[in-house]
């Protein structure tokens, strides 16, 4: 990578630096602070954080803002159970009694609470995304350790997924009704109610965040060329071809994301912020030549998003920026949950039986 970084042109490393003023400048306008709405909290931010720092889950974003190092930031990490039903053995009297003490509503299932008592030896829900994202903290707490980091596990049972996808969470999905949409919508769900588990030296508690804007990173890998099809497209028809791509992905992505993630992340009464998708910042990228963003001929995990990795090397984030891209179905493991031979653009039956169901209690009212 050095190598690599040393033959990046000025002009690149000046990009970088514009990057960062435009996404802070962002964040100074629509943070919580002139959301006349929001309540005041000790927690301001929330971050959807899987230790990618590509995707602006808790990183890019939270780090820069100079003048408030010292506010508390709550980075969100979901992981769903995988299909070892284990219980740890670690499970001492010590967090048999935090299990006892009050948890917040909506809590999570007693194998979820069983499983976060011991984090440490804990198999069921060692997904990539909370490898990643333990590691990813460390790096923050290196590069920033005055702020307060609070990386919140929250863990979710097949048997919570189903119950509050069907009293919850398939509605806010529809109208889309992919596996990918049902996949996705579940994970921010669960990841933006920010109820789960908060492990610092050892210690286990429940927690909740207070938070009331929740940090994104939709459209980094939209305008980046962050996908593998992105790679695909290129390979065999060239940067003309990505280009067309890239805004293609660019000009569906209000129907085909923002809107779901939009309201599922409302449903729990909290703001979604998309700086990557602010107007200067999209202004930006498209006024540089896809040259200048990624460069697909190098090797996955440093060609695409070349630009946001370069700007998280200058903030100290060198693991991170180095990590290639993982969908989050795939990375917090809800995709394996329930059924492994479903494809992404298959209709998603657990959506649909909702529906019939909806639609079978509308007839019986107008009946």
């Amino acid at each position: 990578m050095c190598g690599i970084c040393c033959s990046v042109s000025f002009s690149i490393e000046h990009f970088c630096k514009d990057l960062k003023e435009d996404l802070l400048c962002n964040l100074k306008r629509r943070g919580p602070n002139n959301s006349k709405q929001l309540l005041k909290s000790d927690v301001n931010y929330q971050c959807l954080f899987s230790g990618h720092v590509l995707h602006l889950r808790g990183v890019l974003t939270a780090q820069p803002m100079e003048d408030e190092r010292d506010e508390p930031i709550d980075l969100l990490n979901v992981a769903f159970m995988t299909k070892e039903k284990t219980i740890p053995t670690g499970f001492n009297k010590k967090r048999r009694e935090q299990k006892n003490c009050e948890t917040p509503s909506e809590e999570p299932s007693k194998n979820a609470v069983a499983a976060a008592a011991d984090a440490g030896s804990d198999k069921q829900f060692v997904v990539p995304d909370r490898v990643t994202g333990r590691a990813g903290l460390k790096e923050l707490q290196m590069v920033n350790p005055s702020r307060i980091w609070n990386f919140v596990e929250i863990n979710v049972s097949v048997e919570e997924l189903q119950k509050l996808r069907t009293a919850r969470i398939c509605h806010l999905v529809q109208p889309l009704d992919t596996v990918l949409d049902d996949s996705i919508g579940c994970a921010v769900w669960f990841a933006s109610r920010g109820i789960g588990w908060l492990v610092t030296q050892g210690e286990v508690k429940s927690y909740q965040s207070s938070a009331k804007v929740v940090l994104t990173g939709i459209g980094a890998d939209e305008q980046l060329a962050g996908y593998s099809r992105h790679r695909v497209r290129f390979q065999t028809h060239g940067l003309e071809g990505l280009n067309k791509e890239i805004k293609m992905e660019l000009g569906r992505i209000s129907s085909r994301n923002l809107g779901r993630d939009d309201r599922v992340i409302g449903d729990h009464g909290k703001e979604a912020r998309f700086p990557f998708l602010d107007e200067n910042v999209v202004s930006f990228l498209n006024s540089l030549p896809i040259w200048e963003k990624a460069d697909l001929t190098l090797p996955r995990g440093i060609g695409e998003k070349l630009i946001l990795r370069l700007a998280a090397m200058e903030l100290g984030l060198t693991a991170s920026a180095l990590l290639p891209k993982r969908a989050m179905q795939f990375g917090s493991r809800i995709a394996k949950m329930e059924k492994n031979n479903e494809k992404a653009s298959d209709k998603c039956r657990r959506l649909q039986v909702i529906s019939l169901e909806n639609l079978s209690i509308e007839n019986d009212i107008k009946t």
